[in-house]
């Protein structure tokens, strides 16, 4: 995704415009498979606004290594299915996953780094992760730009291609860690003309409905 030149008062976590471009290594929630954004984009996600630190550090480092707009979380399936062809059916899956799963507290410990990706494993939630992948086996998480079953983990830098930039990084981030934060929603999120917008967001462990 292109980036702005930085002022002190930009924030990772502001809104994204879903028509700028993203670079040849970015991925998740803010490109599809040729690195160019595309509404009707879904993704179903647990937002972590206690991880927000990390991409903040990150972004000091060089705010083109993050992905502005997009909140630090986990992307328990993304791509999900395409707006135009999510059914009731989908929803209600949604729903029952996130009611039959607790909130849970998480602890961050673990930074990965792999090919310029900077990121920090959240295993707390690899169980919910995998269950949302069983529900739904044609979709491959990332569109298979990863591993077929890449762990759960909140993106914090990409194409950081230079080894010095990525260890500048690892280094800001990791003298955040352990970091302790908590679970509670799942959000079904749709790309729009006017960036990421929730379709709706769910509690972890309560039932939805009478």
């Amino acid at each position: 995704m292109d980036h702005p030149a930085a002022t002190a008062s930009t924030s990772p976590n502001s809104l994204p415009s879903p028509t700028s471009q993203c670079n040849a290594r970015s991925s998740g929630l803010a490109c599809d498979d040729d690195g160019v954004p595309e509404p009707g984009t879904t993704a179903v996600v647990i937002v972590l606004p206690d991880a927000a630190p990390l991409l903040d550090a990150a972004w000091r480092i060089d705010p083109a290594l993050v992905r502005r707009g997009v909140p630090a979380h986990v992307s328990l399936l993304y791509p999900f299915v395409p707006e135009s062809a999510l059914t009731d059916q989908d929803e209600k899956g949604v729903r029952s996953l996130a009611a039959s799963f607790p909130a849970a507290d998480l602890l961050l410990e673990e930074v990965v780094t792999e090919s310029g990706f900077v990121a920090v494993t959240v295993p707390g939630l690899q169980t919910i992760v995998d269950a949302f992948r069983t529900q739904w086996p044609g979709l491959r998480p990332y569109k298979g730009r990863f591993k077929a079953q890449p762990a759960a983990h909140v993106t914090v830098a990409m194409g950081a291609d230079n080894p010095t930039a990525a260890a500048h990084v690892r280094a800001a981030i990791g003298s955040l860690l352990p970091l302790h934060t908590r679970a509670t929603a799942v959000q079904l999120v749709v790309l729009t003309e006017e960036g990421w917008q929730p379709r709706f967001t769910v509690p972890l462990g309560v039932p939805d409905g009478p």
